[in-house]
Protein backbone atom coordinates (compact mmCIF):
# COMPACT_ATOMS: atom_id res chain seq x y z
CA UNK A 1 0.00 0.00 0.00
CA UNK A 2 1.44 3.52 -0.63
CA UNK A 3 1.11 6.12 2.22
CA UNK A 4 -0.02 9.13 1.38
CA UNK A 5 1.50 12.57 3.20
CA UNK A 6 -1.80 14.97 3.60
CA UNK A 7 -1.97 18.18 4.26
CA UNK A 8 -1.28 19.03 7.73
CA UNK A 9 -4.33 20.64 8.60
CA UNK A 10 -2.60 23.06 10.78
CA UNK A 11 -0.84 24.65 7.28
CA UNK A 12 -4.52 25.05 5.94
CA UNK A 13 -5.50 28.65 6.13
CA UNK A 14 -9.22 30.05 5.83
CA UNK A 15 -9.31 32.99 3.36
CA UNK A 16 -9.60 34.96 6.44
CA UNK A 17 -6.94 33.47 8.69
CA UNK A 18 -4.31 33.73 5.43
CA UNK A 19 -5.07 37.58 4.86
CA UNK A 20 -4.49 38.11 8.87
CA UNK A 21 -1.38 36.06 7.61
CA UNK A 22 -0.15 38.44 5.10
CA UNK A 23 -1.11 41.62 7.08
CA UNK A 24 -3.93 42.70 4.44
CA UNK A 25 -7.44 42.88 4.10
CA UNK A 26 -9.25 40.19 2.80
CA UNK A 27 -10.81 41.58 -0.54
CA UNK A 28 -7.01 42.49 -1.11
CA UNK A 29 -6.38 39.00 -0.75
CA UNK A 30 -9.14 37.84 -3.24
CA UNK A 31 -7.95 40.21 -5.90
CA UNK A 32 -4.43 38.80 -5.43
CA UNK A 33 -6.06 35.54 -6.08
CA UNK A 34 -7.66 36.54 -9.02
CA UNK A 35 -4.90 38.97 -11.10
CA UNK A 36 -1.38 37.42 -9.77
CA UNK A 37 -0.47 34.59 -11.59
CA UNK A 38 2.32 34.01 -9.38
CA UNK A 39 -0.57 33.73 -6.05
CA UNK A 40 -0.87 30.31 -4.48
CA UNK A 41 -4.42 29.22 -5.55
CA UNK A 42 -7.12 28.50 -3.57
CA UNK A 43 -8.09 25.08 -2.23
CA UNK A 44 -11.95 24.88 -2.81
CA UNK A 45 -13.52 22.29 -0.41
CA UNK A 46 -16.88 22.83 -1.75
CA UNK A 47 -19.10 25.42 -3.14
CA UNK A 48 -18.44 27.93 -0.48
CA UNK A 49 -15.29 26.79 1.55
CA UNK A 50 -12.25 27.41 0.44
CA UNK A 51 -8.71 27.20 2.10
CA UNK A 52 -5.02 28.38 0.97
CA UNK A 53 -1.84 26.33 2.21
CA UNK A 54 0.47 28.71 4.91
CA UNK A 55 3.18 26.72 3.10
CA UNK A 56 2.64 28.30 -0.62
CA UNK A 57 1.92 32.00 1.23
CA UNK A 58 5.03 31.76 3.40
CA UNK A 59 6.80 30.69 -0.13
CA UNK A 60 5.15 33.23 -2.48
CA UNK A 61 6.30 35.70 0.42
CA UNK A 62 10.11 34.91 -0.19
CA UNK A 63 9.79 35.49 -3.43
CA UNK A 64 8.79 38.95 -3.49
CA UNK A 65 11.58 39.91 -0.68
CA UNK A 66 13.95 42.75 -2.54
Amino acid sequence: MATTNPTPASDLLRPEQAANFLNMHRVTLHRLSERDPTFPRKIKASARLCYYRKSELEAWLASREV
